[in-house]
């Protein structure tokens, strides 16, 4: 990271700004497109369509290299903005700023990452935690006493030619992504073929939950694809270690 990068926000802003508009325009046009297929198929598409522009806003601010006050201030900026427009029911007009709030979140957690085996313990307790919440813990309350709550924590995403809403990702579900995504840089990773797997997790997850019926956590299902993805750097760079404490011994 140099200096020079951490002075020039505005080309990342304008890139987010510009997934943002799109985002909104596919999340409110989605629905009065005609659909195909039976209503599964649907809410897959609109699912698909709506996770691009979400893809490319959390992409940006990985890669954009943001100082920390500037990213401090799109998560003040997202939370304000994410909890007014959800209070007004206008959930399109959300989700940029649910989004840019959780990328930003998980972009300066995995700038704390030294070593790639703290996301290997990160992976592991998020996938766990994730399935105790869903299926046990404080997101089975939620949902079952509680649902207004996940106005404010979910993405909602659009049903394609069908009025309404979908399916929904968690916020915290992009902060993972784009924790990993960014620790990824730093430990030695595969951060675009992380962040691909990642994302095509997401989809998997939707497709399962639509057979199985079910809501599914997707924190586990991105776990995995991250892991696997970087099963041989993991390997790799554990062999090193052990390489160079023999050579030290």
């Amino acid at each position: 990271m140099t200096t020079a990068a951490l002075r020039r926000p505005r080309p990342v802003l304008a890139r987010v700004a510009l997934w943002a508009v799109a985002a909104v325009a596919v999340l409110e046009l989605a629905p009065r497109v005609p659909g195909v297929g039976s209503i599964e198929v649907r809410v897959l598409l609109g699912f698909a369509l709506g996770l691009v522009p979400v893809l490319l806003m959390s992409w940006t601010l990985v890669k954009g290299v943001l100082s920390p006050a500037a990213l401090g201030a799109l998560i003040v900026v997202g939370i304000v903005s994410a909890v007014l427009l959800s209070r007004l029911g206008w959930f399109a007009a959300a989700v940029p700023f649910k989004v840019v709030l959780a990328a930003s979140i998980g972009v300066l957690l995995g700038r704390q990452v030294a070593e790639a085996w703290w996301l290997v313990v990160v992976a592991g307790v998020a996938l766990v935690a994730d399935v105790w919440s869903v299926f046990a813990g404080p997101t089975k309350v939620v949902v079952e006493k509680a649902p207004v709550v996940l106005d404010y924590l979910l993405i909602h995403f659009p049903v394609l030619g069908v009025a309404g809403s979908g399916m929904g990702l968690g916020m915290s579900d992009v902060i993972f992504l784009s924790l990993f995504a960014a620790g990824s840089a730093g430990a030695g990773l595969r951060p675009v073929a992380g962040f691909l797997a990642m994302a095509a997790s997401f989809l998997v997850t939707v497709t399962v939950a639509l057979v199985w019926k079910p809501a599914l956590p997707a924190l586990p299902f991105l776990a995995v694809a991250f892991l696997a993805v970087n099963s041989g750097r993991f390997v790799g760079l554990a062999r090193s270690a052990r390489d160079r404490r023999r050579g030290s011994g």
